[in-house]
């Protein structure tokens, strides 16, 4: 019995695909058809220099189709994983920083206490309707 020969592409996709399955080595085995021994293999053998072009190629699949046995807030999550890696390879923020507390500060009294009533004025609706911080709402 011969072995079976896969493409690059072929690999790299499986790959991604057990990241997205993440990393259920069976069941990422009988969607691509290749033992779960191969694809650990594959997974160690992922080359460092075609990883942000794999990421992006990632990121645009997730974009374009969510798998059907995915739920759309394990989808997310995936999909927020690959942006922020994606980003990082490529050197750009993942995060965006404010210094809320001098914008606050450079208020005049008065407007520090209009914010503070819509703040309190929104915290309060949150909590009569059940979602806010403390709630049980399923």
């Amino acid at each position: 019995m011969g072995y079976k020969r896969y493409s690059d592409a072929f690999k790299t996709e499986a790959v991604i695909r057990l990241a997205v399955n993440r990393y259920d080595y069976d069941k990422t085995a009988e969607q691509t058809g290749v033992a779960a021994k191969t694809l650990r293999v594959w997974e160690k053998d992922v080359p460092k220099k075609g990883i942000p072009e794999m990421l992006e190629r990632a990121v645009e699949r997730m974009l374009m189709v969510i798998p059907s046995d995915m739920k759309a807030k394990d989808w997310g999550i995936t999909l927020g994983i690959l942006m922020d890696k994606w980003l990082l390879m490529q050197g750009e923020p993942t995060q965006r920083t404010e210094n809320v507390i001098s914008q606050f500060q450079a208020l005049s009294d008065r407007e520090r206490s209009e914010v503070i009533s819509d703040a309190e004025r929104i915290l309060a609706g949150l909590s009569s309707n059940g979602s806010g911080p403390g709630s049980k709402k399923a």
